[in-house]
C-alpha cells in the first residue's frame, strides 16, 4: 500500500534535504517560504523543528545554517 506523507512531513524532509545536501547553506525565514512556496509563519515553524532536531542553529544575523558537528 503506498501512503502520502503529509504535507509537513514532506516540507520537513524536502528541507532537511537541502541542508543536507549542501552544507554551506544559510537560509533565512523568507527565503525558506520562497522555496518551498509556504507562509513564513509556517518556514518559521519548520526552521525551529530542524533547530530543535540539532540540524540547524540560528546565526547573529537570524538565518540559519547546518549545526557543525
Amino acid at each position: 500500500m503506498i501512503s502520502l506523507a503529509a504535507p509537513i512531513e514532506a516540507d520537513l524532509l524536502r528541507l532537511r534535504h537541502e541542508f543536507l545536501s549542501m552544507p554551506a547553506l544559510v537560509l533565512t525565514v523568507p527565503q525558506v517560504a520562497r522555496l518551498l512556496g509556504v507562509r513564513t509563519e509556517y518556514a518559521a515553524d519548520l526552521l525551529a523543528t530542524l533547530t530543535a532536531d540539532r540540524l540547524l542553529t540560528r546565526v547573529e544575523t537570524g538565518a540559519y545554517r547546518r549545526k557543525l558537528s
